[in-house]
């Protein structure tokens, strides 16, 4: 009698638990959503690095696929979402996406913190300082793949935070880590996280992978015809757009002289994203934990490790980005630091003042993020399709460019006589094949020999 009466007392303890991460989560996540649909650009954006979106926005609305590796879920999952029919521009719908996905990403972050036993008011201030985060909030207002990317890997770091009891466990963490390295390859820097896997449930993570990067597979009938990136109809294009050939020359490729200016950029970047007192917190919060869970500091720690080299080292402008999905480490790191606070009850009575910190970061970047009344790129289409003569050719400077001159013309079927050619792809024999030229090399005058070429300035 007494261990029935112990059971059922267990299992409400558990639905209790259960009902009250399900609210906290849902608090967290219309929270987030309000908050960037509030601020979401009405349209295609250039702004907080979202010059891909053209790009992206084409490839969810047809048959055509995005720059390489192709991020074949997020295609999937976007073509998907656009099949919904219901008022407002594909690209406001594709930045409500990001929206949607970065909400959610805070949510599950908050249920992950209370899985973990934290207290209330730590889970609220760790992931309401994710969601506020102004490199990660700023991917919630654009056309982008990095809130979805950030979302499979808070999933991964729940998943593979303590090493997987059971073959099924494995299994399920291989496939959602596998199912994030579908959407953008950096997700690869949370490998760590498996180095605790147990003998055997390593075969069942393994092959959780695979059937995660099934996606890739997926791009050859995903893609109908010829593609701007290359022919993936055979092995060997497959290989080099999945592998994202085109842009190795990018990966640490900085050069020495401008490392320093880069670090300054990424350790001013990471106060930015916790402020002064959340950086202090997330340092206090990997003291405790060197000393609780050394294997936990040694797996987070390599992967955000990994990651900043990387988004240091990658030889482009924006390269810091590549730490959207990374930020919720230190998140983590932040709620085991005031966590270990409350822990004296000194400072138990001012603990809901720290609540403070995500809304001070609101009230700092709220001007800076704010994309309500950005029609910079709807205002470029308008002048430059409006002035440009019929059957022209119009030769683009910047990936923004062509991405947004593709969007106004596949997808809102705007100036089809215009002929759009990137500059910079045209050195490509797979670029100039999709073009209808010739594989071999050729200038632009004499290809388009007869017909009016107007190069566009750089925007």
């Amino acid at each position: 009698m007494s261990l029935r009466r112990n059971l059922c007392c267990g299992l409400r303890l558990a639905k209790g638990a259960s009902y009250r991460h399900l609210v906290v989560a849902g608090v967290i996540f219309i929270s987030g959503l309000t908050l960037y649909t509030l601020m979401l650009a009405p349209d295609l954006t250039w702004a907080h690095w979202g010059a891909d979106g053209g790009d992206l926005a084409v490839a969810a609305t047809g048959d055509r696929l995005p720059h390489p590796p192709g991020a074949p879920l997020y295609v999937l999952l976007t073509r998907a979402w656009l099949r919904l029919s219901w008022g407002a521009s594909p690209a406001w719908r594709l930045n409500l996406f990001s929206a949607i996905m970065a909400a959610l990403t805070a949510a599950v972050f908050a249920a992950f913190l209370l899985r973990r036993g934290h207290d209330l008011v730590v889970t609220l201030v760790a992931s309401l300082s994710l969601a506020v985060a102004p490199l990660f909030w700023s991917q919630a207002l654009v056309t982008e793949v990095y809130s979805t990317a950030a979302f499979f890997a808070v999933l991964t770091l729940a998943l593979g935070w303590e090493p997987p009891a059971t073959v099924r466990r494995a299994f399920l963490g291989g496939l959602v880590w596998g199912l994030g390295l579908s959407v953008h390859p950096v997700l690869v820097f949370l490998a760590p996280l498996w180095l605790s896997v147990p003998r055997r449930c390593f075969p069942a993570w393994g092959v959780g992978v695979l059937v995660g990067l099934l996606p890739y597979v997926l791009l050859l009938v995903m893609g109908v015809g010829l593609q701007p990136w290359g022919d993936l109809h055979s092995l060997a294009g497959w290989l080099e757009f999945v592998t994202a050939r085109l842009y190795w020359g990018y990966a640490f490729s900085l050069p020495w002289r401008h490392i320093p200016q880069r670090l300054l950029a990424w350790a001013v970047l990471l106060v930015r994203q916790l402020t002064p007192a959340g950086v202090l917190l997330a340092l206090l919060g990997l003291r405790v934990l060197w000393h609780r869970q050394k294997s936990l500091v040694w797996r987070t720690g390599l992967a955000f490790g990994a990651a900043s080299l990387y988004a240091i080292g990658y030889n482009t402008t924006d390269s810091l980005v590549y730490l959207v999905p990374y930020l919720a480490l230190p998140a983590l790191w932040l709620a085991d630091g005031f966590e270990s606070l409350l822990a004296q009850a000194s400072w138990r009575r001012f603990r809901w003042l720290v609540l403070l910190l995500p809304l001070a970061v609101v009230i700092w970047q709220w001007g800076a993020l704010d994309l309500r009344r950005d029609t910079t790129v709807s205002t470029w289409l308008d002048t430059t399709l409006d002035q440009a003569p019929a059957d022209v050719v119009l030769v683009t400077a910047s990936d923004g460019q062509t991405f947004a001159l593709w969007y106004a013309q596949e997808v809102l079927n705007l100036r089809p006589d215009i002929m759009v050619v990137d500059r910079d792809l045209w050195a490509r024999s797979d670029y100039r094949v999709f073009m209808g030229a010739s594989a071999d090399p050729v200038s632009l005058e004499t290809f388009f020999e007869g017909r009016m070429v107007i190069a566009l300035p750089p925007q």
